[in-house]
């Protein structure tokens, strides 16, 4: 099976399964998400911390709507091999077991499990992985710059999966947001590489960051704001640093959406009067915010949308259903209207996901994992 170009972090939501299920065909057979289940209900959660408590009331109803879940990333992917993480949900093993690993043996989705995670969750990943062929991944977060403590943790998780040939491992070496320039997501991510790559022969090691600002521009009717993608520079970073290793390192991102899109809870209600549209160029994201309410709305909607479907970087109407929707937003035609938050996500990741993965398969020696000479 031909392993992947491109790894975004995706929330398993309808705006990322639908945008992902949009892609062409060509960009989706080389681009595999990491699925992150959404918590049900409750309290915002937070990655890699788990509550002291199961905070979902109702079991019951918890594995019935995971199995919905599960059934449509399986509809998303089709044949197409992703991850799926379901840490939000582990907080028992009866709902996850029945709604998300009883299904995962006759799709292509593998299951992540982690150093921090039980170990009933790692050795039912790791009986999954056996059952299917599919093999598993391990989601390492990276907080800080790691160490021989991490390393051994490491170590101790993949003897604890005793991991035959048989087993396929990927390593997902998560850097969370990197939204800062002063950040060292590069150093993190070299220190990383030089202490868990040599415990493995991994299948893929990828290193994810996201760079999509968590909190967006104060005003309307403002000229675009732009985010700088210090994701993708620290990954080039590494790539280049790396040159003469080889260990292949692929490229993974948040998509068009900040690093807390599956701490949300699916049943969380209603948002703020706003969204964003966004678009992402070569070095940033253009962030516009816009009205979901008041007098208007649509029109206002609309010259927004204008601004970025004029603006130098923009692609075209051909290059994705992304662009497609934002011009006919922006000039009021076809059936779409003007949006809503959730349409606003949709459009942006199915532009930024076939950028990214057309970008990524112009470097010289990606798709082949080798760097040429002097690169």
């Amino acid at each position: 099976m031909v392993e992947p170009l491109y790894v975004p972090v995706l929330p398993m939501k309808p705006n990322a399964l639908g945008a992902y299920a949009s892609l062409a065909r060509s960009v989706r057979a080389r681009t595999s998400p990491l699925w992150t289940i959404a918590p049900r209900t409750g309290p915002l959660r937070s990655l890699g911390h788990r509550p002291a408590t199961p905070v979902d009331p109702d079991p019951a109803a918890l594995t019935e709507w995971l199995r919905g879940k599960v059934t449509d990333v399986m509809r998303a992917q089709q044949a197409v091999p992703a991850w799926l993480d379901a840490f939000h949900v582990e907080d028992e093993p009866g709902p996850v077991t029945a709604g998300v690993w009883a299904l995962l043996a006759d799709s292509p989705l593998r299951p992540v499990t982690g150093i921090e995670r039980a170990e009933w969750q790692t050795t039912a990943c790791a009986e999954l992985a056996r059952a299917s062929g599919n093999g598993l991944g391990i989601r390492v977060l990276l907080t800080g710059l790691p160490d021989e403590r991490r390393a051994h943790a490491v170590q101790v998780l993949l003897d604890r999966i005793g991991t035959p040939s048989s087993i396929a491992v990927d390593l997902l070496l998560d850097l969370g947001a990197v939204t800062d320039e002063h950040h060292l997501a590069d150093k993190w991510a070299r220190r990383a590489l030089e202490l868990f790559g040599p415990l493995h022969q991994w299948r893929t090691v990828v290193m994810m960051a996201g760079a999509f600002p968590r909190y967006l521009p104060e005003s309307f009717h403002a000229p675009p704001e732009e985010a700088h993608r210090f994701d993708w520079d620290a990954w080039h970073m590494v790539r280049h640093a790396r040159a003469e290793h080889p260990l292949h390192v692929t490229y993974g991102d948040y998509g068009a959406h900040h690093t807390g899109g599956a701490d949300q809870p699916s049943d969380g209600g209603g948002g703020p009067p706003w969204g964003v549209l966004r678009y992402t160029t070569e070095r940033t994201f253009l962030l516009i915010k816009a009205p979901t309410k008041g007098r208007d709305r649509s029109v206002v909607v609309r010259s927004l949308a204008r601004q970025l479907v004029e603006a130098p970087d923009f692609r075209g109407p051909l290059a994705s259903d992304g662009e497609r929707w934002l011009r006919d937003c922006a000039y009021g035609g076809g059936g779409p209207g003007s949006g809503n938050p959730a349409k606003w996500t949709w459009a942006g990741h199915i532009q930024h996901m076939t950028y990214v993965l057309r970008e990524l398969r112009r470097l010289p020696g990606y798709a082949t994992g080798v760097l040429p000479a002097g690169d």
